[in-house]
């Protein structure tokens, strides 16, 4: 793809660096968006490890799922037709079970708790 057909997405809390960089090939009709997932893997780790070590916080009854990339957000858009960036998507059970099972099933690494 040409430099002039690529562009960046990123914001306050995403520095460009973590963002999500992408392509339109003008010709062709072809984009691809990528995004390096590598620290958001490791936060995950990181959140599971110390769950692990320092036990649920039993004060709030808050549970974290899972830490997911915007580039996985908009995967299971494309692919299961679940829209994670939905002011209302979690207050639909079926929605989360759904999630749960995908992220389980393809996107293991990105899981806090199950």
């Amino acid at each position: 793809m040409a430099k002039e057909n690529e562009f960046k997405f990123h914001s306050a809390t995403v520095g460009s660096v973590e963002g999500i960089n992408a392509g339109f090939d003008l010709q062709t009709g072809d984009w691809q968006a990528i995004q390096n997932i590598t620290s958001y893997k490791d936060q995950a780790k990181l959140d599971r490890e110390k769950q692990d070590y320092y036990g649920l916080n039993k004060k709030s009854n808050y549970r974290k799922l899972a830490t997911i990339p915007d580039i996985v957000a908009i995967k299971i858009l494309e692919d299961h037709k679940l829209d994670l960036h939905d002011p209302s998507f979690m207050r639909d059970p079926n929605n989360l079970k759904q999630l749960k099972k995908i992220l389980m099933t393809e996107y293991p690494d990105l899981l806090v708790n199950t």
